[in-house]
């Protein structure tokens, strides 16, 4: 539930995959620099897959607030609590960063062997091969589809829509024959890795009003939870379900311009649906059979750039940067009917998750 009214996105930057600090240190720069907020005004910093300290040492930030996070699925609900930082009144401005990592032509060759230590809950699974998040989400597919009546070719819609955002063709004969990589999940329900870093400037929206030429976005409403013990252990309640139940206090029922939501896995998409309350519960499959819903121009316009199943995977948070750049209809960000005045990003899914309602200040 928001409270979050008082603080805005006042830049965005993103940088190429490449060396974490170099491409960390380029993501930071572009969002201060379109912030128009100098490295003597941050006092707090969100890190998520590079070192906090390093990143501080990098600019010279003097910081009373430092998050530092490894599990890239918890970036939405770290995001939340960087947005309540704001909303506390004790900084001036936060900068959150992602940096994933290019993908190693190395890490396939090195599972073969090699044994790595399993602790924790992954080692009452990892004898059966379900220590991988693939197969997380597969069971939770399949559960699903069991449980509602979801087709395979319901969900190629997503890839296929994503695939078509980004300039790409995909048809169905392409989906169904594709390898699987755990049923009912295929080689196109999962994004591939890419890379990159992306940043964001989170500040009161006082200090941004006094500040000339700003094009800042209104954070309206924010919502996250984390879950209390694995999907495979509990009912079929997820994070996204309880930060969504959160968020809609804020929509009131209206339904965003877009929709940027972290499609690692295309199932993702389908969680969101339902917890953003855009459809009822197992409805979700109605949704997606009927043409054009989910595409650029229709009623719940999802990823429109292509997102990480259309572009590869990517820094969740570069879907902050790009839904700022559709609502400020930057060249490549603008929409067929004009720049959208509100948007949705949800991050991360049955673990933990975190959505902010953006919305255009001017």
């Amino acid at each position: 539930m928001s409270g979050a009214g008082g603080v805005v996105v006042s830049g965005v930057g993103r940088a190429a995959p490449g060396d974490a600090l170099a491409s960390t240190g380029a993501a930071v720069r572009a969002a201060l620099s379109d912030a128009g907020t100098s490295v003597s005004d941050v006092d707090g910093l969100l890190a998520c897959g590079v070192d906090a300290y390093a990143v501080s040492d990098l600019f010279g930030f003097e910081l009373c607030w430092r998050t530092e996070i490894s599990d890239h699925g918890a970036l939405g609900a770290a995001a939340v609590q960087a947005v309540d930082a704001v909303v506390s009144g004790r900084l001036r401005a936060i900068v959150c960063v992602e940096t994933v990592p290019p993908p190693d032509p190395r890490s396939g060759a090195d599972r073969f062997g090699r044994a790595e230590a399993v602790t924790g809950w992954a080692s009452w699974h990892a004898p059966y091969g379900a220590d991988d998040e693939t197969v997380d989400v597969a069971l939770d597919a399949r559960a699903y589809i069991e449980r509602f009546g979801l087709t395979r070719p319901d969900l190629a819609r997503i890839a296929i829509v994503a695939s078509a955002n980004a300039g790409r063709v995909l048809s169905l004969r392409d989906y169904l024959s594709a390898p699987m990589l755990a049923d009912p999940l295929c080689v196109h329900d999962r994004a591939r890795p890419v890379g990159g870093s992306a940043a964001v400037v989170l500040e009161p929206v006082g200090r941004v009003e006094r500040r000339s030429g700003s094009r800042s976005v209104g954070v309206g409403g924010v919502g996250a939870a984390y879950a209390v013990s694995p999907l495979a252990e509990r009912d079929s309640e997820r994070a996204a379900d309880r930060a969504g139940a959160s968020l809609r206090e804020d929509l009131h029922g209206a339904v965003p311009g877009i929709l940027l939501i972290g499609d690692e896995y295309s199932f993702r998409v389908v969680t969101w649906l339902e917890a953003l309350g855009l459809c009822d519960p197992g409805c979700a499959g109605s949704v997606l059979a009927t043409a054009g819903t989910i595409s650029r121009g229709g009623r719940f316009p999802v990823n429109p750039h292509g997102g990480h199943l259309g572009l590869g995977r990517r820094p969740d948070l570069d879907l902050v940067v790009e839904a700022v750049a559709r609502m400020r209809g930057n060249e490549g960000g603008s929409e067929s009917g004009g720049p959208p005045s509100t948007a949705v990003v949800a991050l991360g899914g049955s673990g933990s998750a975190g959505c902010l309602f953006l919305r255009r200040t001017s």
